[in-house]
């Protein structure tokens, strides 16, 4: 939110969280800096009953896994997430808001964790380590990967290696959907640590991986919505209206689908990722906050046919007493919708993807130009989309650049229009981008508009519910 705004309440909250926090850890003396006592990681480390440390230091559920967790009840607590949580925090404390301190704090608790999974290796086994995994333990290999990347430290490095869950990943590896029976939110960010770890070191593996799983994460296991899991578990591959309950599409899954598609999407532009982010983002996040009550947030999004958010066991939440994962995740998301609207292309000649319709401006500084997008408001009577482009320059003569602009799979051709400065240009079919590189100077306007058309889809297994 401060990263959009700059808002100096903001600022001043940010930095006194951070002070208590440092005030918190310098007492502790360890490094160590949590919610909990030090002493839910020795339970974790046992493999005895505590809730997922971990996953929030960056959540666990009663049921028995595939082998990969070794038919271990998953009842611990989410103590790993809680951990990944706050080093999350503090490190975009330093990277967006440039907080010196906070990056100290993040360095002095990766230490400290490396010390203590560095003493269950060598206490026990690295198998042991790998079992204690066989919970939420959020994006721990993501925030170390990052932390990598400031620091150049092997220690984090070889830290991050150490939450990669080789038993999860080894299967998307090679490529074989195995899905069935792994809780959705603790391992959707294993991959998104993946994807970090292909950025990191360019092994070209972590790349695959992380496509493979999102083409069967969308081909096998979503709904419609763009959401994925059956009461937060993946159910049988295509097996998914036999499961339509009130209890279906957890909103943490979706906030880390549309990490993985972004991520998917700056490697290789394919529109595919840009299409089900905006599939994602309206069906699975716009909806998880209740409209005339800012605050209440929905755990799952009930598929089942006259299912209801209000009348079911993960309903609508409270404003102030309400503490899902869930609400951490929709906050953040509410906070930036600003996000993945438009990507940069790098290198010598500027180029711009649009590949969200939603309004806002874009101060393009490396092509000197800025982008101001509106949208207009649709009701259901409307039949098209119609959204506005106008660029301003900052040089007299104006800015040699490429715009690269959406064309939705979902429309069609049969009334599309794109007018530049009012002259009609060609568009291509849906699925692909409308590209225009030429000089632009203040004034210029670019007009698109897309039909909406009502249609279905088929549940994946069943041909006539849709």
């Amino acid at each position: 939110m401060w990263a959009s705004t700059h808002n100096g309440t903001l600022a001043g909250k940010m930095a006194a969280v951070v002070d208590a926090l440092h005030d918190c850890q310098a007492a502790a003396g360890t490094g160590y800096l949590s919610a909990f006592p030090a002493e839910f990681f020795d339970r974790f480390e046992a493999i005895r009953p505590v809730w997922a440390p971990y996953y929030t230091i960056h959540k666990a559920r009663n049921a028995t896994q595939s082998i990969c967790i070794s038919t271990m009840a998953m009842n611990l607590i989410c103590s790993c997430k809680c951990l990944n949580e706050i080093m999350q925090g503090l490190l975009d404390q330093h990277t967006v808001a440039g907080n010196g301190r906070a990056l100290g704090m993040v360095v002095a608790m990766a230490d400290y964790f490396a010390g203590r999974v560095r003493s269950v290796i060598q206490r026990y086994t690295i198998e042991r380590h790998w079992t204690s995994l066989n919970e939420e333990t959020g994006g721990m290999n993501d925030v170390l990967y990052q932390l990598y990347t400031i620091t150049k430290d092997q220690r984090h490095l070889v830290l991050a290696h150490l939450f990669d869950k080789p038993c999860f990943l080894g299967l998307l590896a090679v490529q074989a959907d195995s899905l069935s029976g792994f809780h959705a939110n603790t391992h959707i960010p294993v991959v998104i640590g993946g994807q970090m770890r292909y950025e990191v070191t360019g092994d070209p593996l972590y790349k695959e991986i992380a496509t493979f799983f999102m083409d069967i994460v969308n081909s096998s296991h979503s709904y419609a919505t763009g959401g994925t899991s059956v009461s937060e578990f993946w159910s049988n591959p295509k097996h998914l209206a036999e499961a339509l309950t009130t209890e279906t599409e957890e909103s943490c899954t979706t906030y880390n689908m549309l990490k993985v598609s972004r991520h998917l999407f700056r490697w290789t532009k394919e529109i595919a990722y840009a299409d089900y982010y905006e599939r994602a983002l309206i069906n699975g996040v716009l909806s998880i906050q209740r409209g005339r009550d800012p605050g209440v947030m929905i755990y799952m999004l009930p598929q089942g046919p006259g299912r209801s958010k209000a009348v079911s066991y993960h309903g609508w939440g409270t404003q102030y007493n309400s503490f899902w994962c869930c609400y951490g995740t929709g906050i953040e998301s509410f906070s930036k919708l600003g996000d993945s609207i438009y990507f940069e292309q790098k290198g010598d000649k500027p180029g711009l993807y649009i590949i969200q319709y939603i309004p806002s401006t874009f101060n393009w500084r490396t092509a000197g130009l800025t982008v101001t997008q509106q949208v207009k408001p649709l009701s259901s009577s409307d039949q098209y989309l119609q959204v506005s482009l106008s660029i301003s320059a900052a040089k007299t003569n104006g800015q040699y650049a490429t715009l690269n602009v959406r064309i939705p799979s979902w429309t069609s051709m049969n009334g599309a229009k794109a007018t530049l400065n009012d002259k009609d240009l060609q568009l291509a079919s849906p699925g692909t981008f409308l590209t225009i590189s030429k000089q632009w100077d203040s004034g210029d306007h670019l007009l698109l508009q897309f039909p909406i058309n009502l249609r279905t889809e088929a549940i994946k297994d069943h041909l006539y519910l849709v």
